[in-house]
């Protein structure tokens, strides 16, 4: 058999776990396959570029963040009906049997819309596809996405730096974090730090309420914004330095963007262990020639979730972008 991995989106700390756990698996499980990599994620796949992968070429990747194979965003591919048939003739023409992606949002869209393609022409390869997003708003309802455990360690590192200087200096830190229209990455950052507020994409914020916090606090001070919150977190600043002005509240307030710091460096354990999990059960099930599909999984040694690609996409169904109410109680009963 024949196998190609593409790595597609944003890269997150894991993909490199899952290609290694792609090819190792490939190899040992059935020697006689042949495994290649999508050279920079959906913009090769349409122009044929492609690297064989030996177990040599995979040593060490484990833990490494990014992704040895590269991604490059591709928003045009969406509505290009040309690029898209032109990625489904590329693996037809190469015999590819399988092609396993790792991505976000809009790598499952692409997968589907290859799928698609696929079957409507008669051609060779399905598709196999794994969440990589450091923000856990792929299918969210089934499992957590490779990466979002990554990110959550980095953020708890840079909040701790920022909480040493807050305190030295009696600041307060508005941090804004990734997640795009998610808050869970932003949400379980600050519950590991211990974060004195979080604001949640969507939420009416109450600044009067919000700098009373601050005022009670004696040093530090750390407000942690999700990326999808309609305000930046200068105009945050700008709204409680009014109060501040006005209520006689003496404390300074700085801001800080966590942005790509959340995005690489080493995998955490978990990213690993999952990553190589379910690359480990899409070999198999290839190797066994399953149907095209959409794997993830809340933690290694649990059977995936596996969703047919036309289910997946349907996030109505599948993705929950907000936060519990009983997770925001939790919070609020740690503060």
């Amino acid at each position: 058999m024949k196998f190609a991995i593409l790595t597609g989106g944003g890269d997150c700390p894991g993909m490199n776990a899952f290609i290694r756990a792609i090819v190792r698996s490939s190899l040992n499980l059935k020697p006689t396959t042949s495994v290649w990599g999508v050279i920079d994620g959906w913009r090769g796949l349409i122009e044929g570029n492609f690297r064989k992968l030996t177990k040599r070429d995979t040593a060490g990747l484990a833990q490494m963040g990014g992704t040895i194979l590269g991604t490059l965003r591709l928003p045009e591919l969406k509505d290009d009906p040309d690029m898209q048939e032109a990625m489904a003739l590329n693996l037809h023409d190469n015999y590819f049997d399988y092609l396993f992606v790792i991505g976000g949002n809009g790598s499952l869209r692409a997968a589907h819309r290859l799928d698609q393609i696929i079957k409507e022409k008669g051609l060779r390869t399905k598709i196999l596809v794994a969440p990589g997003s450091i923000d856990n708003d792929v299918c969210n309802r089934y499992g957590f996405s490779i990466g979002f455990y990554s990110s959550i360690e980095k953020s708890r590192e840079m909040l701790e730096w920022i909480r040493d200087t807050a305190s030295a200096h009696r600041r307060v830190y508005i941090i804004e974090s990734m997640g795009r229209d998610c808050g869970y990455l932003a949400f379980f950052a600050g519950i590991v730090t211990g974060a004195e507020h979080i604001i949640l994409p969507g939420e009416d914020v109450d600044y009067e309420k919000l700098a009373s916090i601050i005022d009670e606090r004696d040093r530090d001070t750390r407000i942690i914004v999700a990326e999808g919150y309609e305000k930046s977190a200068q105009e945050i600043r700008e709204i409680l330095e009014k109060i501040f002005e006005r209520r006689n509240i003496k404390h300074e307030i700085r801001t800080v963007d966590m942005g790509y710091f959340q995005r690489g460096g080493t995998a955490a354990v978990r990213d690993i262990i999952a990553s190589s999990w379910i690359g480990y059960k899409m070999v198999k099930n290839a190797l066994n020639h399953c149907d095209s599909g959409f794997y993830i999984t809340f933690y290694a040694g649990q059977e995936p979730n596996i969703l047919s690609l036309d289910e997946a996409i349907d996030e109505s169904k599948t993705n929950d972008l907000s936060i519990p109410e009983y997770m925001l109680d939790f919070f609020d009963a740690l503060r």
